[in-house]
C-alpha cells in the first residue's frame, strides 16, 4: 500500500514526531531545576488556559505556597516572589526589558502599530515618548486638576442622592464607581465627561469594549505568536480590521478633531440639588482648568517631530484607558474592604469627622492638601492598593545577558521572569503573618524601616523607570472621592455574607458590590 509513496515522504511523520519530542524535551530540560507544574514546563498552553479561567491571581498565590519563591509557569517563564526582588528585576539600569506579552496590547491604527507609553517594549522609544509629557503628571501640577475632579464628583454625589440615598433602592456601587472613574478621566483629559453618570449606562459600549480587550489580550499574551496569526495578521488587518476600531480611540479622535476646529468645552456638570455643591459650581470654586489635551496640543506645537498626530491619539488613549479601569478596581476594593470590616470603617469615619469639625477637612468636596495629611485615610487607601493591585498578572521582563541570580537559583539570559503583584503583596515575609488580611493599621504601627521595606515591595503602580506615569493623578482622585463618599453616606452591603467575585484579565474587575446607601445625619 505504501510502496508507491517515496521513502522520503514516508519519513515525514517520523521526522515530525521526532521534532516534536525533541522540542518538548528541550522545553522540559531548559529550566528543569525550577519547580512547578509538569505540564507548564512543556507548553505555554497551561498558563494560557489558566488566564482564560480569570483566576490566575489565586493560582499564582497557591503556586508560591506549594513550590516556594521561584516557580516555573512556562517552558521559558518563571514566577518570582521574594523580598527585595522588585529592585533586582524592575530597578533602573538593570537591563530587563518588557517581554512580547506587551506587544499583544499595542493598538492598530490605520494598519500600523501605535504602541502606547505603557505597552512599548523599546526602552529608547519609551524614553522619547515620556520625556515631553512627564511634567504634566508631576506632583506640582496636581492642584490644577482638582476643580475638574470636583466637578465630576459633584455630579456623582448628586446622582447617588437622587437615585439611591432617598429611595431605598439597591445601588450597584461597583458599576457606579466605574462610571465615575471613566467620567473623571474624560474630564481630566478632554474637559468633557464621557457621559456615564448622566446617562447611567455604558456609553457607546466603551466599558464592555475595554473589558473584551483585556479578556482577549490577557489570554493571547501568554502565547503572543497567536496574536500575530490572528488580530495582527496582515490579511486580517487589510481585509477586516477598521482603521480605528477601539471606542476609546474613536471618542478621543472625535474630541481631538472638535478641539482643533475651535470647539469650546460646554458646561461639564448637571443641575445638582445640594446647595453646597451648587454654590461651589456656580460661584467660581470649580473653574475650568487646562486639561491634558490642551497640554498635549501645546507640546504638539512645540515638538511636532516627537508629539506627532499619532502620538497625540496614543497619549489620549493611554490616559483614558489606563486611568479608568484601574481606578475603578481600586475604588471598588476600598469600599468592599471597608464594608466587610465595620471597625475599620468606623475608625475612618471618626478621623474624617474630627478633621471636618476642626475645620481641617472641606465638605462636601475635600481637597488634596487636607486629605493627604490624614493618616488613617491614607493607610486605608494604601492597604487596598496592596491587597487589590489593579493589574494582577506577572509584570513580565526578559533576563539580560548577565543572567539573574535569585538566592541559589540561576535564571539564564532570555528567560521571561515576572512578579505577580497580587501574590507578591501577600508575601508574609514582607507584610507579616496577617498579609492576607485587610489591616490598614500596618501602615501606621510599623516602624519607619518596615514601612519603607513594604513600600519598596509594592508593585501596584509598577516600579523603576516603568512606574505608572499617572500614579499622582490616581492618588489625587482616591484621597478626594473616598472621604467625600464616606462622610456623605452610610452604606451597608445588601448581602453581608456574600463574597464578591474577582475576575482577572490582567486588570482586576470585581462584581457583587451591591449596597444600600442613605445620607448621614
Amino acid at each position: 500500500m505504501f510502496s508507491d509513496i517515496p521513502f522520503t515522504l514516508q519519513l515525514l511523520p517520523l521526522l515530525a514526531l521526532t521534532f516534536l519530542f525533541t522540542r518538548l524535551l528541550w522545553s522540559y530540560l531548559h529550566l528543569r531545576h525550577i519547580p512547578g507544574p509538569l505540564i507548564a514546563s512543556i507548553t505555554d498552553l497551561w498558563r494560557l488556559i489558566d488566564v482564560w479561567q480569570r483566576d490566575s491571581h489565586n493560582t499564582h498565590t497557591n503556586l508560591h505556597a506549594k513550590y516556594g519563591e521561584v516557580v516555573r509557569i512556562g517552558p521559558n517563564t518563571v514566577l518570582v516572589s521574594r523580598p527585595d526582588i522588585v529592585q533586582d528585576i524592575y530597578g533602573i539600569s538593570k537591563g530587563f526589558v518588557k517581554s512580547e506579552f506587551y506587544h499583544v496590547w499595542q493598538n492598530i491604527v490605520n494598519g500600523k502599530r501605535a504602541a502606547s507609553l505603557v505597552f512599548t517594549t523599546d526602552e529608547a522609544q519609551h524614553a522619547k515618548m515620556k520625556r515631553p509629557i512627564a511634567s504634566a503628571y508631576s506632583l506640582s501640577t496636581l492642584v490644577e486638576f482638582e476643580p475638574l475632579i470636583d466637578s465630576t464628583t459633584a455630579v456623582f454625589l448628586s446622582r447617588l442622592d437622587d437615585l439611591f440615598a432617598n429611595t431605598n433602592k439597591v445601588c450597584d456601587l461597583g458599576t457606579w464607581l466605574q462610571w465615575y472613574a471613566f467620567d473623571v478621566i474624560g474630564e481630566l483629559t478632554l474637559s468633557r465627561r464621557i457621559g456615564f453618570l448622566q446617562k447611567a449606562h455604558d456609553v457607546q459600549g466603551i466599558i464592555a469594549s475595554v473589558a473584551a480587550n483585556f479578556d482577549r489580550c490577557s489570554v493571547l499574551g501568554q502565547m503572543p505568536w497567536l496574536d500575530l496569526w490572528t488580530y495582527k495578521n496582515p490579511l486580517y488587518l487589510y481585509f477586516f480590521a477598521k482603521p480605528v476600531s477601539n471606542p476609546i480611540l474613536l471618542f478621543g479622535q472625535k474630541l481631538l478633531q472638535d478641539r482643533l476646529k475651535g470647539w469650546e468645552a460646554e458646561p461639564t456638570f448637571l443641575d445638582v440639588q445640594d446647595p453646597a455643591l451648587e454654590t461651589k459650581i456656580l460661584h467660581g470654586t470649580l473653574p475650568s482648568k487646562p486639561d491634558f489635551l490642551s497640554r498635549f496640543l501645546q507640546l504638539h506645537t512645540e515638538q511636532p517631530d516627537i508629539v506627532t498626530d499619532r502620538a497625540l491619539l496614543t497619549y489620549l488613549f493611554m490616559n483614558i484607558n489606563a486611568g479608568s479601569d484601574t481606578i475603578a478596581s481600586t475604588l471598588r476594593a476600598i469600599f468592599y474592604y471597608l464594608l466587610k470590616n465595620p471597625s475599620t470603617l468606623q475608625r475612618l469615619q471618626t478621623e474624617l469627622s474630627t478633621a471636618a469639625s476642626s475645620g481641617n477637612l472641606s465638605l462636601p468636596l475635600p481637597n488634596w492638601t487636607e486629605s493627604r495629611t490624614l493618616p488613617y485615610l491614607n493607610a486605608v487607601i494604601t492597604e487596598a492598593l496592596r491587597l487589590n493591585p489593579a493589574l494582577a498578572l506577572p509584570l513580565e521582563r526578559i533576563v539580560p545577558a548577565t543572567g539573574l541570580q535569585i538566592g541559589t537559583t540561576y535564571l539564564p539570559p532570555n528567560t521571561i521572569v515576572g512578579v505577580n503583584p497580587w501574590s507578591h503583596q501577600r508575601n508574609t515575609q514582607i507584610f507579616g503573618s496577617d498579609a492576607a488580611d485587610f489591616r490598614p493599621e500596618r501602615w501606621i504601627e510599623s516602624s519607619s524601616e518596615q514601612i519603607k521595606f513594604m513600600e519598596a515591595n509594592m508593585l501596584t503602580f509598577g516600579a523603576g523607570k516603568r512606574t505608572c506615569l499617572g500614579r499622582n493623578i490616581a492618588m489625587l482622585e482616591l484621597v478626594k472621592v473616598v472621604p467625600a463618599l464616606v462622610m456623605r453616606y452610610d452604606m451597608r452591603l445588601e448581602d453581608e455574607g456574600r463574597e464578591w467575585k474577582v475576575l482577572n484579565s490582567f486588570a482586576v474587575r470585581q462584581e457583587g458590590l451591591d449596597v444600600f446607601i442613605r445620607r448621614r445625619e
